[in-house]
């Protein structure tokens, strides 16, 4: 419910700031002129597009080297680490299988689906070891990052732990700790 008030305020917030550079933008043309009013306005979208930031997909963790394995064996586990009322986190790791089909974690990345707006998830750190040949233990650590209007607020350490299995008929979600 937290999140879904976050966003709210975000979005109330982003709807007022909106009217006030329209009506800014009607001063500024009246007061001053045309062209200055267009210079604000080209002002306000360029600032509002200066975002560089690596996006969640763009962090991908690797494990293992692709030369050890067996070609087009490959297949995601996709493990649900929080479930709120607007949005979800996973866990996807890529599996694949080596010559004696034996199956070993590749990769590994946690992005965020659903209406994300005000919080920002940044995962800092994803290890996934192999148990046995059904089930690997990962734990993810990062921070979600509380943002109002752009600006980071608050930022919150996450840290996610669990057992992932590899057959999906004994797959079983373990929502993991919270620090």
């Amino acid at each position: 419910m937290m999140y879904l008030l976050w966003a709210l305020l975000n979005l109330a917030l982003f709807i007022f700031f909106v009217r006030i550079c329209i009506t800014a933008t009607r001063l500024i043309n009246e007061k001053i002129g045309l062209l200055t009013s267009v210079v604000f306005v080209v002002g306000l979208l360029f600032m509002g597009c200066s975002n560089t930031e690596k996006t969640t997909q763009d962090r991908t963790w690797t494990f293992t080297s692709q030369d050890s394995l067996d070609n087009n064996s490959g297949y995601l586990i996709q493990v649900l680490l929080e479930n709120n009322f607007i949005a979800k986190c996973y866990l996807n790791i890529g599996c694949e299988k080596d010559k004696q089909q034996n199956k070993f974690p590749a990769n590994a990345f946690s992005p965020v689906f659903g209406i994300i707006c005000g919080t920002n998830w940044k995962p800092a750190n994803i290890t996934v070891e192999k148990i046995n040949n059904d089930k690997f233990y990962y734990n993810v650590a990062g921070v979600l990052e509380w943002k109002l209007l752009g600006a980071t607020i608050y930022s919150q350490f996450k840290y996610y732990d669990g057992i992932a299995y590899t057959d999906i008929n004994k797959a079983r979600i373990k929502n993991s700790s919270f620090l």
